[in-house]
This record gives structure tokens, C-alpha cells and sequence, in this order.
């Protein structure tokens, strides 16, 4: 077997597609896709340290200051020292930021009907529980 006849292989490749039709519908917005998730964790729970943002997004913290310097630098988020532990570096939204949740729901929204749009009802539902299967197994 060929390794682009791999269920690996197709995955990598959708996962592609559909990362770059994202980056797309987000820049209209301003963003960057890995942008949304960093933000979408601080509409949860604003405030959040890097570190937090890192773990609840498993990826690295360099990863994450670069992507929090960016928000910065265009205004979605202010960073500010925690109060308890000075070391800390604490990231809270704006309100450009506030005002763009609804734009990016509906932007995130849109894309994800789109993007699915060949699958059936049933089909979405089993789509959804094999990845909610993979990230639970595989990210023990």
C-alpha cells in the first residue's frame, strides 16, 4: 500500500483544505485562523495566561505568544501582569475584539455549513462522533 492511499493521507489532506478555506473566511475578518481559537477560549473566560491558552489548545507556548503578539499589535487583545504572580502574563479581550464575536460565530458558522454541505445529517453526526472518538483516544 502506497502511503497516499493511507487513511492518514486523505485525513491530512482534508484537514488541509479545509484549514486553508478557514484562514480565508477569518482574514476577511482581520484574523488569522489560529487567532480564533485564542479567542474564542477568552469569550469563554477572558483573562486566561498564556499557559492556560497553550494546554486547553495543545500547542506551544511560543506558538501562543506569537499568535497573542499578533492579537496585540491589531488591537483584539490588551495583556496585563496577574496580579497574584507577576510573572504571569494575563490575556484579556478588547472591545474591537467584543464586537467581532458575533461577525466571527456567524463567519465560523457559514464556513462549516459550506464546507459540509455534500454530507447528510446522519453522515455530519458520524463525522462528528469519529473525531470527538479520535481527539478523546488519541490525546490521552
Amino acid at each position: 500500500m502506497n502511503i497516499n492511499e493511507t487513511t492518514s493521507y486523505l485525513f491530512a489532506e482534508v484537514t488541509n483544505l479545509y484549514r486553508t478555506g478557514f484562514e480565508k473566511a477569518m482574514v476577511e475578518l482581520g484574523l488569522h485562523s489560529g487567532q480564533v481559537f485564542i479567542l474564542q477560549l477568552l469569550y469563554i473566560e477572558d483573562g486566561q495566561s498564556q499557559i492556560e491558552l497553550a494546554l486547553k489548545l495543545n500547542n506551544t507556548p511560543p506558538t501562543i505568544n506569537n499568535m497573542v503578539k499578533s492579537l496585540l499589535s491589531n488591537s483584539f487583545v490588551k495583556s496585563r501582569k496577574c496580579k497574584k504572580d507577576g510573572r504571569v502574563m494575563r490575556v484579556f479581550l478588547t472591545q474591537k475584539a467584543i464586537d467581532l464575536e458575533q461577525e466571527i460565530k456567524e463567519k465560523w458558522l457559514q464556513f462549516d455549513e459550506n464546507f459540509y454541505s455534500s454530507l447528510t445529517a446522519t453522515e455530519k453526526l458520524i463525522l462528528f462522533q469519529l473525531l470527538e472518538k479520535l481527539k478523546s483516544d488519541f490525546g490521552k
